[in-house]
């Protein structure tokens, strides 16, 4: 099977790749202009021919299109997503919450955005002088978000007011000082917030507001130390398939000055046999991995891309998910500047 990818980017452009695992091709196909900045991409949960972007700008925007049999995307609506720097959000069935690094602020179309105080700061002065909310994350009951804030320290919860059932702020959970939570991924009972100031994953208990840090590994293979610069990305998780019956969760990271680039490591969930713990660190040969992003039956294979050097790469999972093999590599150059994936 032919797959389809869309590239967001720190470009004016969403770029549409064809991958062809049977022969390792992966070659453009075309490009569509989404303003500036069209940084994450996601569909709708159950309506496949809708993509959505952010512009991540001054004036942030959430930008929907409508895709045809042939992959092309037409445009359908620009509003204003009620802040600057929109950064992430996240798709539901009516309405798309989005994430704003300043003013910090949440969209809920269609109504007028709603704007959230999200107060605090940290200790690092250039990176947590205020709120920084990075993510938009749903809790696997739909009855709960949670926000990471990097500038603050903080994950917010937010849930459903029962009279207006408009979101609103319930609790936080305070993570370490400096530490700088970026992302999370939610499994059972656990929360998994990945910290890109320390290049590190920590585990907390559900619930999450008022929790205390369970365990925190490093993104890299001890007793290796981050760099300065390094930061931590993004975080994945897989679920159980009969290609891949162990449950593992991907991490990125970026800015590394190692030889063979930026790095994914591999954990072991927190309710596995052997526990929270780092299994492997591939290395991508990629510099300043931002996003990565499953797709493929079973999620066999992981799209990732350097926004400053080395293209944009597929692997494979191999070894039941506990390893990755390069399959198709697009040259540095060919679309500038990659920042996230949705893969068809």
């Amino acid at each position: 099977m032919v797959h389809t990818i869309y590239v967001g980017s720190y470009t004016s452009q969403i770029t549409t790749l064809s991958f062809d695992p049977s022969t390792g091709s992966l070659q453009v196909i075309g490009t569509t202009e989404a303003g500036p900045n069209p940084s994450w991409v996601a569909t709708h949960p159950t309506d496949k021919s809708l993509l959505f972007a952010s512009n991540e700008v001054d004036e942030g925007k959430i930008v929907l299109f409508k895709r045809s049999n042939d992959g092309k995307l037409e445009l359908l609506q620009s509003v204003w997503s009620g802040g600057a720097g929109t950064a992430h959000f996240a798709v539901g069935e009516k309405e798309v919450v989005a994430a704003n690094l300043s003013p910090p602020a949440l969209l809920a179309p269609p109504n007028q955005p709603v704007k959230f105080d999200f107060p605090g700061t940290g200790p690092d002065a250039d990176r947590q002088e205020a709120s920084h909310p990075h993510q938009v994350a749903v809790h696997p009951s739909g009855k709960e978000l949670l926000i990471p804030d990097l500038g603050s320290d903080k994950v917010w919860t937010l849930g459903r007011n029962a009279e207006t059932q408009s979101w609103e702020v319930k609790g936080e959970l305070k993570t370490k000082a400096g530490h700088g939570p970026r992302h999370l991924i939610v499994k059972g009972e656990t929360v998994y917030v990945l910290n890109e100031l320390e290049s590190t994953m920590s585990t907390y208990p559900l619930p999450a507001a008022g929790a205390k840090e369970s365990a925190c590994l490093s993104l890299l293979t001890p007793p290796t130390q981050p760099a300065k610069g390094m930061l931590g990305a993004e975080v994945l998780l897989t679920e159980s398939t009969s290609a891949y019956p162990e449950p593992l969760i991907y991490a990125s990271n970026r800015n590394d000055p190692h030889a063979e680039g930026d790095s994914i490591a591999i954990f072991t969930t927190a309710d596995s046999a052997g526990g929270f713990s780092l299994v492997k660190e591939v290395r991508t040969g990629l510099n300043h991995l931002r996003a990565v992003t499953f797709g493929g039956e079973q999620d066999k294979y992981l799209v990732v891309g350097g926004l400053n050097g080395g293209g944009i790469k597929v692997f494979e999972r191999t070894e039941g998910g506990r390893n990755l093999k390069e399959v198709a590599h697009l040259d540095a150059g060919v679309v500038d500047k990659p920042t996230s994936f949705v893969v068809y």
